[in-house]
């Protein structure tokens, strides 16, 4: 059995027991982490890469003024207001051109989102397999051109030839693609003449490759009547964003 301490040592234990009693004990706090702070900085990173994403796409995407007239017309619906046709006073400056030359039957005429559509029977402005204008398509074209300068500033003019879909094949024009892009070209070159930028001219031949009727039977006869209506030249009066 070892000896006792000597009384000196357990009287300094003891003294030393009770300064630890008397000492005010301090509290610990413990920070539960639920998960909800680690959550936040995710969502928030998801955020800042969806932000970038959708700025890079709008930042390479071409504006479609058409998709943004019809969506102005929607939103105006909504909320209550008028729609009014955003061309009505330029559509009807260029069908009283077409009514004073009693062209009415010949030539179509639409409002489209974007602008005005005008189409023409191609004879109205062409003899067979020629791309030279006609003095009657000149007068039109320059009569046409006045109403545009005043009433089109800073539309996008663009000129489709097409043709049906019988083949022409001369020393001028291999196929119909030449001869529908010499068309385009044709009416091009006299608007421009008529004072209109060439950065707003835009000649475009399609050949037969958009018809507005079948050329032929499902037998493979033709359709005269289809072909003489496929046979056009078309001219889209356009209003670009950003002008």
């Amino acid at each position: 059995m070892p000896p006792p301490p000597p009384l000196g040592t357990r009287a300094r234990s003891a003294a030393k027991s009770r300064r630890e009693r008397r000492r005010p004990i301090k509290a610990v706090y413990v920070h539960a982490d639920d998960g909800e702070g680690n959550w936040l900085v995710s969502y928030a990173d998801l955020m800042t890469l969806l932000f970038g994403f959708f700025v890079m796409l709008s930042a390479f995407s071409t504006p479609n003024s058409e998709k943004f007239e019809k969506m102005r017309q929607e939103t105006t619906k909504q909320m209550g207001g008028e729609v009014t046709k955003p061309y009505e006073e330029l559509t009807q400056a260029i069908r009283k051109v077409f009514s004073d030359m009693q062209l009415d039957k010949e030539v179509g005429l639409l409002e489209t989102l974007d602008g005005v559509k005008i189409t023409t029977q191609g004879t109205v402005f062409f003899d067979s397999g020629s791309a030279q204008l006609k003095e009657s398509a000149q007068t039109i074209l320059s009569n046409l051109a006045d109403v545009l300068s005043r009433e089109a500033k800073g539309f996008r003019i663009v000129v489709e030839g097409h043709t049906d879909d019988v083949p022409i094949r001369s020393q001028m024009f291999p196929s119909n693609w030449e001869l529908s892009s010499a068309r385009a070209g044709s009416v091009v070159r006299m608007l421009e003449e008529k004072g209109f930028p060439r950065s707003d001219l835009r000649p475009l031949g399609l050949a037969d490759t958009e018809p507005l009727a079948p050329n032929r039977d499902p037998s493979g006869v033709a359709i005269p009547e289809n072909q003489t209506g496929n046979r056009r030249i078309v001219i889209r009066i356009q209003k670009t964003l950003g002008r």
